[in-house]
């Protein structure tokens, strides 16, 4: 049964991802990150996700319409983040967090498949020290992706800003998916490991990135709330 669940809703996710895929290209995001955001969402979030983005993502606030607006013209009049209720500024700001988690854990857990890395003899040490290095290089990318959209600043000032505002909210996200896949490995799957090439292994890993949107939430509202970053 749990093979079957895992095959439903991986498959789901995939589906999902591409429609969310075709309607983007009908649909935009003002913001462009926010397009690879979507669709690495659905990946995991699956059914939650097409509902967010139902929500969020295509129900975008009337005096969003940024066609033929220039980014500057966007910042003086129209604020990222004010036109939003804040529970779905802050849920957005999650989501971009954890869009670079989510592609760093799927080039990860594929490269330690077939590459192993092990850290004091642990192969899953390693696999999880490079999942968060590759999310925090992923993760500021794309937040630095998103601050040069919506403000006109130095290269080095966008690094800086980006580096500050995703770290915590990338840790708080780690935090939650390892601490689930802890207990996947340690509690549930002790007596068979879960090989990385199966279903029911990339379904544990869409409920690991639940729990991590669950801690990253509250940790981006308080970032927000401190101006470390931006509500998206």
């Amino acid at each position: 049964m749990l093979h079957l669940i895992s095959i439903i809703l991986i498959c789901s996710g995939i589906v999902i991802a591409g429609y969310i895929a075709i309607d983007l290209k009908r649909h935009p995001q003002p913001m462009k990150i926010m397009n690879a955001v979507w669709i690495l969402t659905a990946l995991w979030g699956s059914y939650f996700a097409l509902w967010a983005y139902c929500k969020m993502g295509r129900n975008i606030p009337q005096n969003n319409d940024m066609s033929g607006m220039n980014m500057p013209e966007m910042n003086m009049n129209m604020p990222m983040g004010t036109e939003r209720p804040h529970w779905q500024s802050v849920a957005l700001s999650a989501l971009h967090c954890g869009a670079g988690c989510t592609l760093a854990d799927i080039i990860g857990e594929w490269f330690t498949y077939y590459v192993p890395v092990t850290i004091a003899g642990s192969r899953l040490a390693g696999s999880w020290l490079l999942d968060f290095v590759l999310a925090l290089m992923i993760g500021i990318y794309f937040q630095f992706y998103a601050i040069r959209e919506m403000e006109t600043i130095s290269v080095s000032h966008a690094f800086v800003r980006a580096a500050k505002a995703d770290f915590f909210s990338l840790l708080s996200w780690q935090v939650g998916m390892y601490g689930w896949m802890a207990i996947v490995y340690f509690v549930l799957f002790t007596t068979v490991p879960l090989a990385k090439d199966t279903w029911t292994f990339w379904f544990m890993m869409q409920i690991a990135m639940l729990f991590g949107f669950f801690c990253a939430y509250p940790m981006n509202a308080l970032l927000i709330k401190l101006g470390v970053k931006k509500g998206m």
